[in-house]
């Protein structure tokens, strides 16, 4: 692989006028010489409540953002874990609108940043310019969109930019450098890092070539790294850590809730889980 310098010159992403509440995030972050813990969650799941529940316990054990994934029948990015998680949300009843109101309702209390995880064909169906006003309006931050190509995103680039919503392009292994640089051109917030070949959910270890991976696209761009996709334990994050800006958590938690007899119990091994993986990231 040609060395980046070769290619394009490093880029801090889209454009925009001032630090938005992700940049700045990782900027403090940065400053304190610590890394972002960013976990992902699905709305509706164990139920509305329950949800609400996990996202109050994650955000008082310190993630710096969290994600949040409106579930969808054909997530074509998620392992079984994510899967099962989305049906139950969905048999739940949740859909964007539900998704959208519960934002909003944590923003009466929370301003910690907020990504939406969504499938580019629930945002057409809903209509581009409409889910992203409900977005901004509801207090999301950034949209990570992972069936949305580059060269796709370019055609509703623009919808973006006049909101100030963040797009958080997904970067992949199998990605050359120019295309990686692209990616960091049209990427907002972060770039997230597929630390694996295949879907989402836990693996026991980490593919030789992140490493290398999290090199070039450094290369090609200063926003910050955030890796995800098969994280699952702090041997992962202590060999990783120092080669990107923050981990993404998603199926090991939800397990954790699935796996639980309760939620109350659920609740308490899955905050024990994540203060020990903060403690790892701000030491």
């Amino acid at each position: 692989m040609k060395d980046g310098k070769d290619m394009k010159k490093k880029n801090t992403g889209s454009e925009s006028n001032g630090p938005d509440p992700i940049s700045r995030t990782f900027m403090e972050l940065k400053q304190k010489e610590q890394k972002a813990f960013i976990p992902f969650i699905t709305c509706g799941f164990p139920d509305m409540e329950g949800f609400m529940r996990i996202f109050e316990s994650l955000d008082r054990c310190g993630s710096d953002i969290i994600e949040i994934g409106i579930p969808f029948s054909d997530p074509l990015a998620d392992g079984p874990v994510i899967q099962e998680t989305s049906k139950i949300a969905i048999n739940n009843g949740i859909n964007t609108d539900s998704v959208f109101e519960a934002v909003k309702q944590i923003r009466s209390k929370s301003s910690t940043p907020i990504a939406l995880l969504v499938y580019y064909n629930m945002i057409y169906v809903y209509g581009v310019e409409k889910f992203l006003d409900r977005a901004d309006k509801a207090g999301v931050n950034g949209l990570i969109i992972p069936d949305l190509p580059l060269e796709e995103f370019r055609t509703c680039s623009e919808y973006f930019d006049s909101r100030g919503m963040d797009n958080i392009m997904i970067a992949s292994l199998t990605s050359d450098i120019s295309r990686l640089s692209d990616i960091g051109r049209a990427s907002r917030g972060f770039v997230y890092c597929v630390s694996l070949k295949g879907v989402t959910g836990t693996r026991e270890g980490l593919s030789e070539e992140v490493e290398s991976f999290l090199k070039d696209l450094r290369s090609v761009t200063d926003l910050p790294l955030a890796l995800g996709f098969g994280l699952s334990t702090a041997s992962q994050v202590m060999k990783i850590m120092d080669k990107c800006d923050g981990i993404i958590m998603g199926s090991k938690l939800l397990d954790i809730i699935l796996k639980a007899d309760n939620l109350d119990k659920g609740l308490e091994e899955l905050e024990r889980f994540v203060n020990g993986i903060i403690g790892i990231l701000k030491p």
